[in-house]
Order: C-alpha cells, then structure tokens, then sequence
C-alpha cells in the first residue's frame, strides 16, 4: 500500500513540533482565553471587542440598563459595584489579569494580592482626546493579552464605522448640536463639551458643538435660561427610559423651557441609550444615533437653516 507524503508546511510541522514537546498543561493554558476580570465597563468594553470578554464584571445587571455594547456573554459572574468589589468571589476566581479604571487606583493594592492589574485611563481632563485614547487603550490591552491581531480589525471596523457616517453628515446642512442628558428638576440639564466622547465623535463627524464653553470633566450642568444664546442649535437628549418622563414632565412646566426655540420648533430628540463614558464602542453608538437623529431631522424639516 503507497504511503500518502504529507502536503504540510515544513514551518508548521516544526511549530506543532515544538508544540507537542510541551507539557501537556502548557499546552492547554496556552490554548485557553485569558481569564480576565473587569471592574470597568470600558475595560469590559474592550475586552469583549477583542474576544476576551470578562469572567466577572462589576454592576453587570446595569451594564445593559444604561445602552452599553457590546453585549457580555452568559456566563459572565456579577462582582458587585464598582467602588466595593466582591473580593472574595475575585480570588475564587484566580484572574490572569483584572482590569480596572485609572479612578479605581485605591483597589490597586488589594487587587494585586489576587493578580495583576490594568489601568484603563480614557477619560483625563489633562490629556484630554478620550476618543484617541480609547484607541490607544485598546491596542495596549490587546497587546497585553496578546490580542493585537483583533484588536486591529476591530479597530479598522470602527474607524470604517465613524468614516461612512461622517460621509453621511457631509450631506446635510448641520446645525450646532446640543447633546445633553435631562435633569430630573426640570431646571437644569448637563451639556456634553471637550474632554468627552461626544464632543470628539461630534469633531469626528464634522459637526459643530454649540456649546463653545469649557467642560473639563466633558460635561456642565447648565440652568436652562443659560441655553437662551444657543437658539439655533438642534437638540439631542440621551434616552435613560422612565428617568426621561419625568424630567421632561417637569421640564414641560416651565414657560422658560417652552419658549426656547429649539423646543418651540421642534429641534429637540431622543438618543438610544449608550454609555458616554466607555471605549470606542460607545463612540460607534454615538455616531450612529448622531446620524440617524440629524437625517431624520432634516426629511421632517426640523433643522434649523440659519
């Protein structure tokens, strides 16, 4: 009987080769997915973006309440709030990795008795650029895990994402927008500006924030009669489900509130739901509801035309 000759790649019998006169432990661990906790939803974020998505995550019942993709897995355990930590479930665990938000520093050391540790920093008032840094945050959490391969799709399907809807903006005539999240007292409302995410994806797809003032944390909270100069402004509203009708009912009662023309007009909707202060997956939500919020405004002629 002929024997078959093997049409296999002399440098990939040398790699399984090499690979068979591992233990067989070895082998295994480095078949398996990195056992990586998260106490931060961006890190989360990425984590699940990248293929590895967490055993364990803080506030998870929350994590999908609020809008936030992608979506984690079942399987994923609940490790209880993001500022006390179920511990004693971590170490039970036995993690490769825990990654966490630069904030979350005073955990450092008690985490780093169950295993090493990850900063996640997206969000500083000094550095500034959250959407950048959620890319750069991306790459050196890949690189970590050795995951630099999908990290790098990933991030090209963003970048493709970002690009085709700022093609779609270059279409319309855009007033300054207004992305706010509703206050419950129907007086105030916090206002989204530079050092957010939304304010970069707004100068990613070309559109101009109204509000021009400072925000070093990425927000302020504004009384309403401080909207009065931003008149022609389109607004857009961060959708948070029952929380909503109830500042909006409250809002409603204002003569302040009614008569301002974005309101009067109509220039005023909802956005899905997102977490704003997540990795590049919230910036692809917010483009998303940016887009489809302005091309809906504009066939129902709701922008204002200067």
């Amino acid at each position: 009987m002929k024997t078959r000759h093997s049409t296999m790649n002399p440098r990939r019998r040398r790699v399984l080769g090499a690979l068979a006169c591992l233990p067989l432990a070895s082998r295994v661990r480095a078949a398996m997915p990195p056992r990586v906790a998260s106490l931060s939803w961006a890190g989360a974020q990425i984590l699940a973006s990248i293929g590895a998505p967490p055993i364990a995550l803080t506030e998870l019942e929350s994590y999908p309440e609020v809008g936030a993709l992608p979506p984690m897995p079942p399987g994923v355990l609940e490790l209880g709030s993001h500022s006390e930590p179920n511990l004693e479930l971590l170490a039970q665990l036995k993690p490769d990795l825990i990654v966490l938000d630069q904030g979350q520093s005073n955990l450092d050391a008690q985490l780093r008795r169950i295993a090493p540790t990850f900063a996640i920093d997206i969000y500083d008032p000094q550095r500034g650029r959250p959407l950048a840094r959620a890319v750069a945050e991306t790459g050196r959490l890949a690189a970590r895990l050795d995951r630099l391969p999908q990290a790098h799709a990933y991030l090209d399907d963003v970048e493709r994402r970002l690009a085709s809807r700022a093609a779609t903006i270059d279409t319309l005539v855009v007033p300054p927008v207004l992305v706010v999240d509703l206050y419950d007292d129907g007086r105030r409302l916090f206002v989204y500006g530079p050092n957010s995410m939304i304010h970069d994806v707004m100068t990613r797809l070309g559109i101009a924030n109204a509000w021009r003032g400072d925000t070093g944390t990425g927000w302020v909270l504004l009384n309403i009669e401080d909207l009065a100069p931003m008149a022609d402004a389109q607004m857009f509203y961060i959708s948070h489900g029952a929380r909503d009708r109830i500042a909006l009912s409250n809002l409603a009662r204002s003569p302040l509130w009614r008569s301002l023309p974005f309101v009067a007009q109509g220039r005023f909707h909802p956005l899905s739901g997102f977490f704003t202060y997540g990795a590049a997956s919230c910036a692809v939500q917010c483009a998303d509801g940016l887009t489809q919020g302005l091309v809906a405004a504009t066939r129902n002629g709701s922008v204002a035309r200067g």
